[in-house]
């Protein structure tokens, strides 16, 4: 990815790495990813995604409302669980198709969700988990609550 840097200083955010988001989207176990219904309505839902290079990669059935929803329109945001220590990142999902055609990201899913628990809601053990889509990032920003002024940071993918 090439990084545009924001502004430094008083005046801005300071410049956040590609690779710094991807360590923290890498490092989480679970996403929150925002899509858009038909209606203009957002629609938010948990998901598990890994990261394979320095791509976000997330799946889902693709009879699910998220799936329908990024199929009409691929803009989405997908951000972290904290609300104190915070990662938003923008961007669009491309569909990747089966599971079966992304044997990297499958086995990366594998490795990072390890509980017996886990497998059940895995591509590798359930059929129904029909599509994977990666995250071709726009921009991202990040904070820490604790010290909004100081941590607030950007990232922007340069222009296209």
């Amino acid at each position: 990815m090439v990084e545009q840097p924001a502004p430094t200083g008083p005046e801005g955010p300071t410049a956040l790495r590609w690779q710094d988001v991807a360590a923290r989207l890498a490092a989480a176990r679970n996403y929150w990813l925002a899509t858009v219904g038909p209606d203009g309505a957002p629609h938010a839902v948990p998901v598990w995604g890994a990261v394979v290079g320095d791509a976000l990669h997330l799946y889902t059935q693709r009879s699910t409302n998220k799936a329908h929803h990024v199929a009409a329109n691929p803009r989405v945001a997908v951000h972290l669980e904290s609300a104190e220590d915070v990662l938003v990142v923008h961007g669009e999902l491309e569909d990747l198709g089966l599971p079966a055609r992304n044997p990297a990201v499958v086995a990366a899913l594998d490795a990072k969700y390890t509980d017996p628990d886990d497998a059940a809601y895995l591509p590798s053990h359930d059929p129904a988990y029909d599509v994977i889509f990666r995250l071709r990032p726009a921009r991202a920003l990040a904070w820490r609550l604790a010290d909004f002024d100081n941590t607030q940071a950007r990232w922007s993918a340069a222009a296209r």
